[in-house]
């Protein structure tokens, strides 16, 4: 079967929305939660901090915040955020004052993350859709894509929005995996392959020049070996001024 690229898109969130549903101790292909967010080198010290909760429903591709220095009065996109959890380790680890907008297109994980955040300052969470992002122009300086960019097989249309609402110096941090060789044919129309971030993988040059064509420029890419065909990948990339 051949699907489209909005059927696609559909099932992709339909998808999320039952891990979401159903996602305390579900078991997955890829590894998830606290454990795989110490392997990727996330502080001992706030992995403790977070709810349980909100570690069920952490599905990251990397660690990306390493890269992000925000100060105080910047306003920082976790696009695709899921529960969040990006956007608390960075209000934990952080200066006073940044903010955080959490987007995604799955109603139930934000209303879960919500209920089950700790006290103190929380970012802000909108339900929307990220090719058709609701905010004015240039008025990011960070954005955040944890295992997000392969969901979408409309890359251009996607890196343009985030290109639209990041000023000039802003930083795009992602992790997500890579391809490092053909994938088999059979993954181009595999939902399940798309939904898992493995059938969208760029290679390293073709995600440099999806970036290249919007504006932005390389800073960093750091890969992970993890198969024949992917690598696990932190890429950063500034805006042109």
């Amino acid at each position: 079967m051949i699907y489209c690229v909005e059927t696609m898109k559909k099932y992709i969130s339909e998808f999320y929305e039952k891990i979401y549903r159903a996602n305390a101790g579900m078991k997955h292909p890829v590894a998830t939660g606290e454990r795989l967010a110490a392997d990727l080198g996330y502080s001992r010290r706030v992995l403790d901090l977070i709810p349980a909760q909100l570690w069920d429903n952490f599905l990251p591709c990397g660690n990306p915040l390493p890269y992000l220095k925000p100060v105080s009065g910047d306003l920082i996109l976790n696009l695709g955020c899921g529960a969040g959890v990006d956007s608390l380790v960075l209000m934990l680890e952080k200066p006073a004052g940044i903010e955080i907008v959490n987007l995604d297109i799955v109603f139930h994980v934000l209303s879960m993350a919500t209920r089950a955040l700790p006290l103190g300052p929380v970012p802000n969470f909108v339900c929307a859709d990220a090719e058709s992002l609701p905010f004015v122009r240039g008025c990011f300086k960070w954005v955040i894509l944890n295992g997000v960019l392969n969901l979408f097989s409309d890359k251009s249309r996607l890196i343009s929005e985030i290109s639209r609402v990041v000023n000039p110096g802003g930083i795009v941090a992602g992790a997500d995996l890579c391809r490092t060789a053909p994938l088999p044919d059979y993954f181009r129309d595999e939902p399940d392959a798309w939904a898992w971030c493995m059938s969208g993988a760029l290679t390293e040059d073709e995600l440099t020049a999806s970036f290249s064509l919007a504006g932005f420029e390389k800073k960093a890419f750091k890969p992970e070996k993890l198969d024949e065909y992917f690598d696990r990948a932190v890429f950063v990339f500034g805006k042109k001024r």
